[in-house]
């Protein structure tokens, strides 16, 4: 961790100075995208090679949405080489279909690396400046699961490119889940037992998941299955209801040893109702890390109002499947800004009053006004040129040339009948 914040402290300062000289870095940003994808069949398809600057790139290339791409990415499945990128995809990443129906990306080692270094690294040492006590010995308790990954036809796994056990490997140790919870399969089990190696700790010092609606139903499921798991404690078992492997339920059996002391600490709790609960099961509790802007914005208000009262929360991260879009540099204000990340991707912007055109005319990072809203486009590190990703943020200000940008909805990609504000 002493590693990764120093680290984290020398991306921050390179971000800092990026921001000083955004048109620079960004038209970096694109021609070393651009080159390193000219050999393939799309690279050869829009001359990649040739173009030198920004404004060739914007008139050689069209604005796209995903049609344009969906072809491409079916020759990426089936085994075809140096079709979109020019190396072969870690993963077919599954978008959620939030606004649509779910569409398949590729992403890149490229998309992790600049994910880690750009905002994990950042934000773990943001975290370290706003909440020094998150620098304790004490373990998290983070709520994520393994997803279920199926196979292209060539191979290539296709799932979800959110962070996952296998992803965070290394990191497991900080957690209070015994890594074998991530080979169940249920996630209704593994939540249970989340929940239960949690509870056994007094000292918990974080709650941490991708999203705050995960933290939120897992609190719902503590309020509906507290006795439970208030039984298992206090004789160091595993409830017979959860479906498990006979040698998982061995294994775990193992790590848990009956504490009547603990188990009477949360029966008191719970039976003063769920209001504050968390501070009062873990006094020692520092943070809550999640994402609670966008569509989990309604769950991070129900949390501070009723079961997370007067526990600090952290939403590092502005980001999509597509990649890295911003990092919170600002924790401890209440409304959640994000610095647009310099080096993940190439940004352009279309004003809200032209939504509705095909090929709009875009404006770049410097050319942003404060208190305006935009549609995004990025070009991303793995095969998204000029893309619409839908998007829509409202500049709220600038760090040095650099815009901070707040979420305000994504624009529905449904024919639907409903306003540019439906977020079906």
């Amino acid at each position: 961790m002493k590693s990764v914040g120093w680290l984290g402290n020398r991306q921050r300062n390179r971000m800092e100075k990026d921001t000083q000289e955004i048109r620079r870095v960004q038209e970096e940003t694109l021609l070393r995208r651009l080159r390193k994808h000219s050999d393939t069949v799309y690279g050869k398809l829009y001359d990649f090679s040739s173009i030198k600057d920004t404004e060739t790139f914007k008139q050689r290339h069209p604005v796209t949405n995903y049609d344009h791409y969906e072809k491409f990415v079916d020759r990426v499945a089936k085994g075809e080489q140096k079709v979109l990128i020019s190396e072969s995809p870690l993963i077919l990443a599954m978008t959620s279909g939030t606004s649509g129906s779910s569409r398949m990306l590729l992403s890149t080692k490229d998309t992790n690396t600049d994910f880690f270094l750009q905002g994990v690294t950042v934000c773990l040492d943001v975290m370290r400046r706003a909440f020094p006590a998150t620098e304790c010995l004490q373990k998290t308790l983070k709520l994520f699961y393994s997803p279920l990954i199926r196979q292209s036809e060539a191979g290539i796994p296709i799932g979800p490119n959110s962070s996952t056990p296998a992803s965070s490997r290394h990191m497991l140790h900080l957690y209070t889940t015994p890594a074998l919870v991530y080979q169940v399969p249920y996630e209704r089990d593994a939540l249970y037992l989340h929940l239960l190696f949690g509870l056994k700790d007094r000292n918990l010092g974080m709650l941490e998941s991708n999203f705050c609606s995960t933290i939120f139903y897992a609190f719902r499921a503590l309020e509906e299955h507290w006795r439970d798991l208030v039984m298992d404690v206090e004789v160091g078992m595993i409830s017979s209801a959860l479906n498990l492997e006979a040698d998982v339920r061995c294994a775990l059996e193992k790590l848990m040893k009956p504490d009547p002391e603990r188990a009477a600490e949360l029966t008191a709790q719970f039976e003063e109702g769920f209001e504050g609960i968390a501070l009062r099961l873990w006094p020692q509790l520092h943070l809550v890390l999640a994402v609670d802007s966008g569509s989990n914005q309604i769950y991070g208000e129900m949390l501070r109002q009723h079961y997370c009262k007067d526990v600090p929360f952290y939403s590092p991260f502005y980001a999509a499947t597509e990649g890295l879009i911003g990092v919170n540099l600002w924790p401890l204000q209440e409304r959640r800004q994000y610095l647009l990340c310099p080096r993940s991707m190439f940004c352009e912007f279309i004003p809200e009053e032209d939504l509705e055109s095909d090929q709009p005319k875009t404006l770049l990072m410097e050319q942003l006004k404060e208190g305006h809203s935009y549609e995004l486009l990025v070009t991303n590190a793995s095969g998204l040129f000029r893309y619409r990703i839908g998007d829509i943020v409202k500049v709220v200000g600038f760090h040095n040339q650099c815009p901070k940008v707040e979420f305000q909805y994504r624009k529905c990609i449904w024919n639907c009948s409903t306003s540019l504000s439906c977020v079906c």
